[in-house]
């Protein structure tokens, strides 16, 4: 480590000292703030989103007679969630509050809070043509499809 690199490190720790250190230690930009400081660049927003996954996870599966997409909701209930669909757009909305009253975070790697996800559908269908069910902790949402195969387009 060269000098230039210490002397950062140390007004950075500095910084850190104070009465609000913890609060500074689990501050979700301070990290942001620690790396671009140690000359770890610029977080542009393409970065940001990266590192974030799609939140809920979905997947979706054609049959021959029906499109089936399958949200996963662990620990929802369906009064928690909201689903709207536009065409070949389905938006899922929901809040997940925590289940306990914390007194210290050890770990966390749930997702909690309000979301909103916009899933693109392979095939437009109305809300009044979808089905929906909770199965375990998975949404399951199936449609009949309008466009089961390809069709010959005689060219004249």
């Amino acid at each position: 480590m060269d000098f230039e690199k210490l002397k950062q490190w140390m007004e950075i720790a500095q910084k850190y000292h104070t009465g609000n250190f913890w609060k500074n230690v689990f501050d979700q930009d301070s990290d942001t703030k620690f790396m671009q400081e140690m000359g770890g660049g610029e977080t542009t927003e393409k970065q940001e989103r990266k590192t974030v996954p799609n939140f809920p996870r979905t997947d979706i599966y054609l049959t021959d007679l029906q499109v089936i997409i399958l949200i996963e909701l662990p620990g929802f209930r369906k009064e928690d969630v909201q689903l709207f669909v536009s065409g070949n757009q389905l938006v899922i909305k929901g809040n997940c509050k925590l289940p306990i009253i914390p007194v210290v975070t050890i770990q966390n790697e749930r997702m909690y809070g309000e979301f909103q996800r916009t899933v693109e559908l392979p095939e437009p269908t109305e809300g009044k043509n979808i089905t929906a069910r909770f199965d375990n902790g998975l949404l399951i949402l199936s449609y009949i499809r309008k466009y089961s195969r390809e069709e010959h387009i005689v060219i004249e």
